[in-house]
């Protein structure tokens, strides 16, 4: 008698393994449980059988119920950690085919990583939940079907969790876009700081914990004031830390940047200044300035 049967596409053989394997508890009880196969075209049917003549109606639906959780369980791990990935390259391969192959492999990079760092883009979609999802989704459909094609059930059953690998693509494509622009933007930079001739030696840009920051030179000498105020009036209030303080230095021109800050306040921008003046950047953490900052015998603001 066949409880259940599925349609698989691909490698099936690790399914049908821990099928088998999930199976012994029924087994050890006396009941002759079999797993079968059968092709068509490119599905492959696994089937879930057991004898005839051996089952009351309770030991029937007992069993049956204790395959159709053994099923949905792998089911659900497939579809998330083998299928999801699959799911996620074709739908950048449908919906963004102007983008080369490199460039798809960068976008599918960035939606794994949103996935994996559970960024915040829906209410609850980590591993976790999208297992919980599928898993419901699974239970529910084989109370009232015996045969499940797994392709069709994902492409037809799960339209909301692959509405929200749509909206992750969307979003990796963002973010890799604007990637892409930033990078630009630091060439620009970096052309502009380039083609200047240097005005001072050596500046240190302090930055306090609040984030503001200091531009002084060698001896002490505050710096930024004077640049930073025609900026600031010609750009308007929406500007960033960064803006203000990549502008400032770009118009300094210094040979070389010291930064002195104390610990994660300052990472972001120190990367962003290494970027523009490339090999002429240099980080500090503990000299006499860094001492004076950080025992708040200097003020960064004055």
């Amino acid at each position: 008698m066949k409880i259940l049967s599925l349609g698989l596409t691909g490698a099936y053989d690790e399914f049908r393994s821990k099928l088998q394997d999930d199976c012994y508890a029924l087994v050890e009880e006396g009941f002759r449980i079999a797993i079968d196969e059968t092709n068509k075209g490119s599905y492959t049917f696994i089937g879930c059988n057991i004898a005839e003549g051996e089952l009351s109606f309770r030991n029937y639906e007992r069993v049956k119920n204790m395959l159709k959780g053994y099923v949905s369980q792998l089911l659900a791990d497939k579809i998330i950690n083998s299928e999801e990935k699959f799911l996620l390259r074709k739908i950048i391969t449908n919906n963004y085919r102007y983008f080369n192959e490199e460039e798809r492999k960068k976008i599918l990079d960035n939606a794994l990583k949103l996935l994996n760092e559970h960024s915040g883009l829906f209410e609850d979609f980590s591993y976790a939940a999208r297992h919980n999802q599928v898993l419901t989704k699974i239970q529910e459909y084989l109370v009232n079907h015996h045969e499940l094609v797994l392709e069709g059930f994902v492409a037809f059953r799960l339209k909301d969790y692959h509405g929200k690998l749509v909206a992750v693509v969307d979003k990796a494509v963002d973010e890799y876009m604007m990637d892409i622009e930033y990078k630009e933007f630091i060439q620009v930079l970096r052309y502009f700081v380039d083609i200047q001739e240097v005005q001072v030696e050596e500046v240190h840009v302090i930055v306090d914990i609040e984030g503001c920051f200091t531009i002084r030179d060698s001896a002490g000498k505050i710096l930024n004031h004077q640049y930073l105020e025609a900026f600031i009036m010609k750009n308007g209030e929406e500007i960033s830390f960064e803006d203000i303080l990549i502008s400032a230095l770009i118009t300094i021109a210094p040979h070389y940047v010291v930064i002195h800050y104390s610990g994660a306040n300052g990472e972001n921008f120190a990367s962003t200044i290494k970027s523009v003046f490339e090999g002429r950047v240099i980080l500090c953490h503990g000299c006499d300035m860094c001492k004076e900052y950080l025992t708040g015998q200097f003020d960064g603001r004055n």
